[in-house]
């Protein structure tokens, strides 16, 4: 990583990292398409119940994922071949163990977190079908997070964008057979993301059992360290408490729109998430292309190849975010009929939801980027409080948007909050730099 232009490095590890994000964005909006043409806004709204239950097994993947990736690569850049092997094995461990912590409370809990989100009658009978069978393959789910990760910082980012083209290609298929061909409902939906999702684990293992992995299965003197266990686990909170945040802000949403509109106004929030996890999830891809690079060149003091990287992601994700909202606001009823079956009622909330709802989206990418960076320097404190802060900001907007201004105030309820927290962002994104920018002057005296 240091033997080459930083710039080109830039591109090697994003776009692979871009491309598999938006290929996941793609199956994910294909999903919803077959759901929304097939069920209605009924199936939309169910959908959108069960997952904010399903974004935390996905939390704890990329924790581990994003935790471990990063103390790989700055292991990696001090040189310290041992500290990089003890880590992808306790990785490994965590993964695990977190998998069956996470069915365990799962099963106990039942039908209740779709129940405190409101739901009833039919729509709750499909998310909790939907629930139930991804709830069950957990350890899938988490693994397939995960390891996509892991091999991107063993240096192999196109085979992980491979594994990513490979899971989507397969859920869009399996899609259409359960949920078009076989009438499966939302449990054809869960079945074909399950399968997708195993693929992708099978394939990623057996990548680490080749000759091209430079990460082994080496446990014979394997020793148990927590203190490695906790520091995964810790630097990756950030990535745990985003997914939380997402998962928090869904389930409250939800509530909500059902109880100060209807399922309605519930299916055109689906619809809403749908349209945007393109940006989202390239700003991910983005991040996600950066921290590797970030971690290796922190490790190897390399502080100014850390301030072009930070440059160039910044100004992309920003760049991006802008364009996502004007063109999602210039398309708006056509995007919206695509997954529209012919409801007018639909149709109106959706757009009226793209316009109240996404205009902040690119201060979005700009704290979740910058809850990445300091992770990718071993920051986790100020990476955990960024995404914590995002759920305890919108928490008062919550309680008092609805209440004066009904479905609207439910809709501004993040960006406003989005803008209050992307400003203290900002500003501990300018001091990091100064610092950076202080350490080189220090080297070249």
């Amino acid at each position: 990583m240091l033997s080459k232009n930083i710039t080109q490095q830039f591109w090697r590890y994003s776009i692979p990292s871009v491309v598999a994000m938006i290929v996941s964005g793609i199956y994910l909006i294909v999903d919803g398409i077959f759901i929304g043409q097939v069920l209605g806004a009924e199936g939309l709204a169910a959908i959108n119940l069960a997952w904010p239950i399903i974004f935390l097994v996905t939390g704890l993947g990329l924790m581990v994922g994003v935790g471990a990736g990063a103390l790989i690569s700055i292991a990696s850049g001090e040189g310290d071949k041992q500290r990089v092997q003890s880590l992808f094995n306790h990785a490994l461990l965590l993964m695990v163990l977190m998998a069956l912590i996470f069915s365990a409370i799962l099963a106990l809990l039942g039908a209740n977190p779709i129940t405190w989100q409101g739901a009833s009658g039919n729509i709750q009978q499909l998310a909790e079908s939907y629930l139930g069978i991804l709830g069950n393959g957990a350890l899938v789910v988490l693994f397939s997070c995960a390891l996509p990760i892991l091999i991107r910082n063993d240096n192999s980012p196109n085979f992980a964008t491979i594994l990513m083209v490979i899971g989507a290609l397969a859920n869009i298929g399996l899609d259409y057979l359960f949920i078009v061909k076989w009438n499966w409902e939302l449990a054809g939906a869960a079945y074909a993301t399950l399968g997708a999702q195993a693929i992708v684990m099978l394939l990623a293992l057996a990548y680490f059992g080749s000759r091209y992995s430079n990460l082994r299965f080496q446990f014979s003197g394997f020793r148990l360290n927590t203190r490695y266990l906790a520091n995964i686990s810790n630097l990756g909170l950030s990535s745990f408490f985003t997914t939380v945040y997402t998962a928090f802000i869904t389930l409250i949403h939800n509530y909500l729109f059902l109880r100060y509109g209807s399922i309605t106004e519930t299916g055109a929030y689906a619809i809403v998430l749908y349209l945007s996890v393109i940006y989202y999830f390239i700003a991910e891809g983005f991040a996600n292309g950066m921290q590797p690079l970030i971690s290796y060149n922190y490790g190897a003091k390399r502080y100014d190849n850390v301030l072009k990287v930070m440059a160039l992601g910044f100004s992309i994700i920003l760049g991006t975010g802008v364009a996502a909202v004007l063109l999602m606001n210039g398309f708006s009823e056509f995007s919206v009929g695509v997954f529209n079956n012919d409801d007018p009622a639909l149709l109106d909330a959706t757009v009226s939801g793209i316009r109240l709802h996404l205009w902040a989206m690119p201060l979005d990418g700009l704290v979740f980027t910058g809850a990445v960076v300091f992770q990718s320097i071993n920051r986790a404190s100020r990476a955990t409080f960024i995404s914590l802060g995002n759920m305890a900001i919108q928490l008062p907007f919550m309680l008092v948007l609805p209440f004066l201004f009904r479905v609207n105030g439910i809709w501004l309820v993040m960006p406003l909050s989005t803008v209050l927290l992307s400003l203290l962002v900002a500003w501990w994104l300018v001091k990091l730099v100064q610092q950076f920018k202080a350490e080189l002057a220090l080297k070249q005296a």
